[in-house]
């Protein structure tokens, strides 16, 4: 009767047995999720049936139903691992089964989540590890028991500084108790063998009478190595720009002070060659700054600020000596961005345009139709060679250029994670887009 309400009911299918001996027998031909059994049987009662299941089928939930409503037999029905104890005369006042059929539905879809909460921990290339707060291990996946030189059985009963670096386990089961004492989980960085990691510890609900908590350690090996690695290199790009600025800067300066005192010659072509030095030194005045700014330039934008592009383009314009030419700002919106560095990407722009064009400029900054980014474009004659070889750091299509400028447009924009593109504008100049910026209204 109960196996055919659940089934034309609820939508349960359910299969009834007679006694403990058939309940065996069908459930050795698997496809249940479920077990609802009497507590008094002829053959055996509920509890002992549930040994005897446990022996080949360990994890199936089992709903007990008894007419006693005693403590010792909810506490033998909970000690023995049942996943619900019900009062027969509860569920049989519910004519529909309506309460036991949620019971069911509820430890199967328990049951379920437990499968495949194990078979992520057991596929998990991190290593995932339940331990007590005195560092007994109570289960390992196979990653963590890899680390650890072990099978994941053979490691349960021992305690984590017994298969690891005893001081590194210590500092562990440390953090584990903590995060069990507070209630919260709690993150830790260490080294083992050479190898490092990120743990993160995590506070188990459960019914044991001992606290516990999950250990997850992720191998962040190579992680740190490219950041030591990126550490060498900006240590061995600043002592590149102390030599320039030093090294290159001193005896530029020397030079130019030379030129400078030098009164004007008489004869042209001592004028003409004063000033050709005078022209190189300036350029090579510009090369330094440019290598400087290249080199001391993080590759990464770590503190963005919400900026207005309008803002960003006029104080960038005020660096450029351009009595003759004119900038506008045709649509403006906030980004998050490292200022200074946005200014010196528009600034190099707005140079660019001034160096590869004669007279009269105009140069417009706008923000582009999908709104993802920004524009800066000229009316000028364009520039000259393949739109992707000019940002290549040395390539300049000017005899005075440095070729830097455009190299380290790239890197700014690389930095905040945007792109730059060029192309031609609409009066036939140049336009170069900066794509996959955030902008705010």
């Amino acid at each position: 009767m109960t196996a055919d309400t659940l089934t034309q009911q609820h939508g349960i299918e359910s299969v009834a047995a007679n006694s403990a001996a058939e309940a065996l027998e069908r459930l050795d031909e698997g496809g249940f999720d479920c077990v609802v059994s009497d507590y008094e049987m002829p053959e055996m009662d509920g509890l002992e049936l549930l040994e005897a299941i446990r022996e080949t089928n360990p994890s199936i939930p089992f709903i007990l139903l008894t007419g006693r409503g005693d403590e010792e037999t909810a506490s033998a029905a909970i000690a023995a691992g049942v996943a619900d104890y019900l009062l027969k005369l509860e569920v049989v006042e519910d004519k529909q089964y309506g309460r036991l059929a949620n019971r069911i539905e509820n430890v199967v879809s328990q049951e379920r989540t437990r499968r495949k909460f194990e078979s992520l921990v057991a596929d998990s290339p991190d290593g995932i590890a339940h331990l007590t707060t005195d560092g007994t291990i109570l289960s390992v996946n196979p990653s963590m028991a890899d680390w650890l030189g072990d099978d994941p059985d053979a490691l349960i009963g021992y305690t984590l500084d017994e298969v690891m670096d005893s001081e590194v386990a210590t500092r562990r089961i440390e953090a584990g108790r903590n995060a069990v004492e507070n209630g919260a989980a709690t993150r830790t960085e260490d080294a083992v063998d050479g190898q490092h990691y990120q743990n993160q510890f995590i506070p188990v609900d459960s019914h044991r009478e001992t606290d516990t908590f999950q250990l997850v350690s992720r191998d962040i090996t190579e992680r740190v190595e490219r950041q030591r690695e990126l550490e060498r290199q900006n240590e061995r790009l600043e002592e590149f720009a102390s030599v320039v600025s030093h090294d290159l800067r001193n005896p530029l300066n020397v030079a130019q002070g030379a030129v400078d005192l030098l009164t004007e010659p008489a004869d042209s072509e001592d004028a003409e060659l004063v000033a050709k030095i005078d022209r190189s030194l300036d350029r090579m005045g510009c090369i330094i700054e440019d290598v400087l700014a290249l080199a001391r330039q993080g590759r990464t934008v770590n503190d963005p600020q919400e900026t207005e592009l309008s803002t960003l383009a006029s104080t960038a314009w005020t660096w450029i000596e351009a009595e003759q030419s004119s900038m506008s700002v045709q649509s403006s919106a906030d980004l998050a961005a490292d200022s200074g560095r946005v200014q010196d990407l528009l600034a190099n722009l707005f140079r660019n345009a001034i160096e590869h064009n004669d007279g009269d400029v105009e140069i417009e900054v706008g923000l582009l139709e999908s709104r993802n980014g920004f524009y800066i474009a000229d009316n000028g004659e364009g520039v000259e060679g393949d739109a992707e070889d000019v940002f290549e750091m040395g390539y300049s299509s000017t005899q005075d250029g440095t070729g830097f400028g455009l190299a380290i447009v790239e890197q700014v924009a690389e930095a905040h994670g945007w792109e730059v593109s060029l192309t031609d504008s609409d009066s036939g100049g140049a336009r170069f887009e900066v794509t996959d910026v955030e902008l705010h209204d």
